[in-house]
């Protein structure tokens, strides 16, 4: 078996950087040459902009983990930890070769750009997180601590990496128990942490059962502390969960308040089952990843039903 994947946004591209094929194969050359869990790259058609990639399993994650009510997901949780930092590695080795592949868009100024909407985002998903499951509106107290922790995040250092990260981009081989990371036609700077947050955060998007699952608890948080390297890595963690959770209750609660419009319209025929949706994230909000004395304050004063 293989995979043919056709890049259709490909025929757009009019600079080298913008050519989705050979940024991808690029990529996936000095992955592979590094070791890390990605599939090998086989072959391209430039002409019908075809890229074929080695098979390397039948299930996403996040379809397993929607399937078995993430049963299975610790052991993969940490396949994932591992296998991400590796690809860290690799792509701060290789800093000088992948960076002239890195669109404007997703440059780090780009990145502080669209890490202050994220932070406008998760300001409203809080206060509409209220709305929908809470009583009142969060203290201005609570809105500080919110403000904070993004500030602190805004100021790490990014690297480089795959702009295209969510559980439906990690794949399975079941009868092996291997985790591969597919989809690196794209490549900017972002956080080590918010793409292991998303990685690791089932949605179950179009699925009638689809619900949310987020797989990263205290134990895998410390793992990743403790393999990375990094002394912050849990805190970093900790903040990203809560920012993520907060962008997708905003995104949510706006389809719910306007559920005719679109992107509401769209998102509603997506996220099915939003009721119990609006639970999962409250329900979320409140688990620790960290003993950051910062997150727990911020986790106090949340005023939020999970019954």
């Amino acid at each position: 078996k293989l995979v043919a994947k056709q890049q259709v946004l490909g025929f757009l591209a009019r600079r080298p950087s913008q050519d989705l094929l050979a940024v991808e194969e690029k990529v996936l050359g000095l992955l592979i040459q590094d070791g890390c869990p990605v599939p090998r790259h086989l072959g391209s058609d430039r002409a019908e902009q075809f890229i074929f990639l080695e098979h390397v399993g039948e299930r996403t994650l996040d379809d397993l983990v929607q399937e078995d009510g993430g049963a299975s997901s610790p052991a993969y949780v940490r396949r994932a930890i591992v296998g991400l930092d590796a690809i860290d590695h690799s792509c701060s080795r290789h800093q000088k070769i992948l960076e002239p592949l890195v669109p404007d868009a997703v440059n780090k100024q780009a990145l502080q750009v669209s890490w202050q909407a994220a932070g406008q985002r998760a300001k409203e998903g809080l206060e509409a997180l209220h709305r929908h499951r809470g009583d009142g509106s969060p203290s201005a107290g609570t809105c500080e601590e919110l403000g904070k922790m993004g500030s602190w995040l805004a100021s790490r250092p990014p690297l480089l990496g795959s702009t295209d990260y969510n559980a439906r981009n990690l794949v399975v081989d079941k009868s092996t128990g291997d985790l591969h990371f597919i989809e690196f036609a794209k490549i900017g700077y972002d956080w080590t942490e918010r793409r292991l947050v998303q990685y690791t955060s089932s949605l179950g998007s179009g699925r009638d059962d689809g619900c949310l699952f987020g797989l990263l608890d205290a134990g895998s948080a410390g793992f990743y502390q403790e393999h990375s390297g990094r002394p912050d890595g849990a805190r970093a963690l900790d903040y990203h969960h809560i920012y993520f959770l907060l962008n997708g209750a905003a995104l949510l609660c706006r389809a719910l308040e306007a559920p005719a419009a679109d992107p509401g319209a769209r998102l509603l025929s997506l996220w099915r089952n939003p009721e119990r949706r609006l639970f999962q994230f409250a329900a979320h909000l409140s688990r620790e990843l960290s003993a950051d004395p910062l997150a727990r304050s911020f986790r106090s004063g949340l005023k939020l039903s999970t019954n």
